[in-house]
């Protein structure tokens, strides 16, 4: 180092200031490089993730009530590889083994409502359960499913309910790379009280607003934690018919904040054309355009849905007269997730 000092002190001084003006100018550079490489680095890390969601109704799917061959199978592969879902909300799966049979090979992760080990809440030959189907490349926490939707009847002030046969929710935590984890139900709640004319004190009525209550207690602990969340499934309910009680049920949280709880789907378009799968009976076939099935979400979510889009995913006339499929179409939300989010 003192030979280069001295070697530096021969030069003369406008040449040697100019060498160390130089030198200086080339370690900055060097600084500035690398800084930017950094911040380029933490650019496409905090890159918004999007997330894609199906919900679907699979229709008795895997039990001898809903005989479907080969084709039929092919064709709900199809659309999910359409569709190319990061997270699949089932319903009325009679098995692991029957949604196995249409998930593309090695990308999925089932989870299968809790109550399929219950033999005391299932039927011995066809059941409904709910579930989900994850891609592998998203972590997932698997807490315990929410068991008390299932009841026998409505109870009375001051009794316990009973447990019947009706589904859980599955419940599982996904933890995108992008935003904060999301908490997320699947959910078939009680048929039979379809829309606010059907009288509310119908048995069928009494046991969807218990099970409304169960469902907000559920989302009163995600707001109060604020926890993302989103609630997929067939709530037997045309929850988008204007001031409806359903909803209204869901969305009068206990957060200061009144738009907590959304509606996603409250302004899609509804045109379902399906075939009623009913054995021994001549095909009947119907174009539903209200919506029962749902997606239910925090305010963050909702936000998230402006970079996004929600839709229902048609049959067309010729498949459904050829086919064996469901009489739900699925419901797809895409959304973008930013970095950071949260409520």
């Amino acid at each position: 180092m003192a030979a280069w000092l001295t070697r530096i002190n021969r030069i003369r001084p406008s040449v040697g200031i100019a060498l160390i003006l130089t030198l200086c100018v080339s370690f900055f550079s060097i600084g500035s490089h690398a800084s930017d490489t950094l911040s380029f680095f933490n650019r496409e890390q905090q890159q918004p993730q999007s997330l894609t969601v199906m919900s679907w109704n699979l229709e008795w799917f895997g039990t001898p009530r809903v005989t479907r061959t080969d084709a039929d199978y092919a064709y709900f592969t199809d659309v999910i590889r359409r569709v190319s879902p990061d997270i699949i909300a089932f319903q009325e799966a009679d098995s692991k083994e029957a949604v196995e049979r249409i998930l593309p090979k090695g990308q999925y992760s089932l989870y299968l409502s809790d109550r399929h080990g219950k033999a005391s809440e299932s039927f011995r030959n066809s059941n409904q359960y709910t579930g989900f189907a994850i891609r592998q490349s998203l972590p997932v926490s698997d807490p315990k499913d929410i068991a008390s939707l299932n009841i026998r009847t409505a109870p009375k002030s001051g009794e316990r309910a009973r447990k019947g046969r009706l589904r859980y929710g599955t419940y599982v935590v996904v933890h995108p790379q992008s935003g904060t984890p999301i908490h997320l139900l699947s959910v078939h709640l009680k048929s039979g009280c379809y829309s606010s004319k059907i009288s509310r004190q119908s048995a069928s009525c009494r046991v969807l607003s218990y099970q409304a209550g169960v469902l907000k207690n559920w989302i009163d602990q995600r707001l109060a934690a604020k926890e993302s969340f989103l609630i997929s499934g067939d709530f037997n309910h045309r929850m988008a018919d204007s001031g409806d009680w359903l909803y209204r049920s869901l969305s009068t949280a206990s957060s200061p904040d009144r738009h907590s709880v959304q509606l996603l789907t409250k302004d899609v378009n509804a045109s379902c054309y399906v075939r009623l799968n009913r054995s021994k009976r001549k095909a009947e076939y119907r174009r539903y355009t209200a919506l029962i099935d749902h997606f239910v979400a925090s305010a963050d979510i909702a936000y998230a849905l402006r970079q996004g889009k929600v839709y229902q995913y048609p049959f067309s006339r010729e498949d459904v007269r050829r086919l064996t499929l469901s009489d739900h179409c699925p419901l797809v939300l895409d959304i973008r997730l930013q970095p950071g989010s949260g409520l």
